[in-house]
């Protein structure tokens, strides 16, 4: 999953994070650094500085994003720019928006718990034990009852919050707690072809949303989490997919509907990695415009650790593409020389080889 998996891409950054120490205050923000009048300078140095954010460590992301003058930035850049400046290095929570008082308690407590953590003001348990009895003090005060733990107090706050006409999300985007909350859904059924037959796929789309979770928050909403997968149907953030695209019909509709053809086709302990690289082949099985930019994609995140599946598939999928395309031939020549048509093919063989293997 890509973008629209940030939630999926936000775990596997999550294994780079530092932890969240301890420290009783923060330190004092550094003084700004000029850095050469370059735009691709400044966009490198603001990357690395919402990166920082994606992983937890608003201090890193503060001082990266305070060598960046904002004059070397687009307009849109800028704005995101002083805003997560002002956010973590100025600690300046949002603007209340929500009418509902509980809600906009709820929210409110989340978003004291990301500032606490993203600027690693107490230890990670600390901070994770202060939200819980903080929630567990707005439920009470709002009838009610009392929640010893996280998993019970996202229990109580789910119906809470629903009868206020919002949905919500919980549990854990690797490393903080998370809230995602949203106004509208809208359901709209696929019937997604894949190289061995139809799948139907349900995708929900959510809207108008209150809060886009830690990330969005740490990041002033330039990154976040795109969606989620359950058993039966997928969720997906509107705003963060073109469905007009082929980027969302084949990255999106046809990788997940994949997936969904193989909960009744692969056995349940089927690794993850085979399942990824099912779905990426038939990425690549069904591509047209996008086939050389998934092939690169694919080539520049590699890894030989099964424990880390999409890498993993990464690999597998590049090696079985370069022996169908380019048999005998090393190193592989610019992917660009085989036709499209081919590399549909040769996925669509490499897909039907292992939807005939036994075994798991």
């Amino acid at each position: 999953m890509a973008h629209r998996t940030v939630r999926s891409a936000l775990f596997l950054i999550g294994t780079l994070l530092v932890a969240c120490g301890g420290k009783s205050a923060p330190e004092a923000a550094p003084p700004p650094v000029s850095v050469p009048p370059s735009s691709a300078t400044a966009a490198r140095v603001m990357r690395q500085g919402l990166i920082a954010a994606l992983q937890a460590d608003g201090d890193s992301a503060v001082t990266l994003l305070r060598q960046v003058r904002p004059t070397d930035l687009s307009a849109g850049a800028r704005e995101i720019h002083a805003c997560v400046v002002h956010r973590l290095g100025d600690r300046a929570l949002p603007a209340p928006t929500l009418p509902d008082s509980f809600l906009g308690q709820v929210l409110g407590t989340y978003q004291e718990y990301w500032l606490r953590s993203l600027r690693k003001e107490h230890a990670s348990d600390t901070n994770a034990a202060w939200l819980l009895a903080r929630l567990d003090s707005v439920v009470r005060r709002n009838g009610g009852p009392h929640a010893p733990s996280m998993d019970s107090v996202e229990t109580i706050l789910r119906p809470m919050i629903h009868t206020r006409g919002y949905h919500a999300l919980f549990g854990v985007t690797s490393p903080l707690r998370e809230l995602m909350l949203w106004a509208d859904e809208t359901e709209r059924r696929y019937e997604v072809a894949l190289p061995q037959g139809v799948q139907p796929v349900t995708v929900v789309f959510m809207d108008r949303f209150a809060s886009l979770g830690w990330a969005g928050f740490a990041t002033c909403d330039r990154y976040h989490t795109g969606g989620w997968t359950k058993p039966d149907r997928l969720f997906a953030v509107r705003s963060a997919y073109d469905t007009a695209s082929e980027n969302f019909r084949v990255s999106y509709l046809a990788h997940e509907g994949q997936h969904f053809w193989d909960t009744q086709h692969l056995p349940t302990d089927a690794p993850a990695h085979r399942r990824e690289y099912r779905a990426k082949l038939v990425e690549l099985a069904v591509a047209d415009g996008t086939a050389y930019d998934l092939l690169a994609q694919f080539a520049g995140n590699i890894s030989s650790d099964t424990l880390v599946p999409h890498s993993y598939a990464n690999g597998r999928v590049v090696d079985g593409m370069a022996d169908a395309l380019f048999p005998a031939v090393k190193p592989v020549p610019d992917w660009h020389t085989a036709p499209v048509e081919k590399i549909n093919a040769a996925a669509t063989a490499l897909l039907k080889v292992d939807i005939d293997r036994q075994g798991h």
